[in-house]
């Protein structure tokens, strides 16, 4: 099963990607950007903080990133962060851990 996930209200759902099934929310309110890539799914808050959660669960995996985030990428096992000042940052999916500027 592909997860995927959207935003609907302020909150981000997963959903089945073939199907559309809604497969329950992920994180809390206040998300302001989603993505996912099937496996780890990045929520970022109008606090600019983002968090990272299981695709399959919904399960929470930690804060990825410093403040001040406004949009978000998952591919290739790596997390792309926008902040406001224009700058992106790179990190790594599992661990969360700063792999440098894009």
């Amino acid at each position: 099963m592909t997860i995927g996930v959207v935003l609907k209200g302020g909150h981000a759902r997963r959903i089945d990607l073939k199907t559309g099934g809604d497969r329950g929310s992920v994180g809390s309110s206040g998300a302001i950007d989603c993505a996912s890539d099937g496996t780890t799914i990045v929520v970022v808050y109008s606090n600019g903080k983002a968090r990272r959660y299981d695709a399959g669960t919904g399960g929470d995996r930690g804060s990825v990133g410093s403040s001040a985030v406004v949009g978000c990428m998952v591919a290739g096992g790596f997390i792309v962060l926008r902040h406001q000042d224009g700058k992106s940052r790179r990190y790594d999916a599992k661990t969360g851990g700063d792999r440098g500027s894009v």
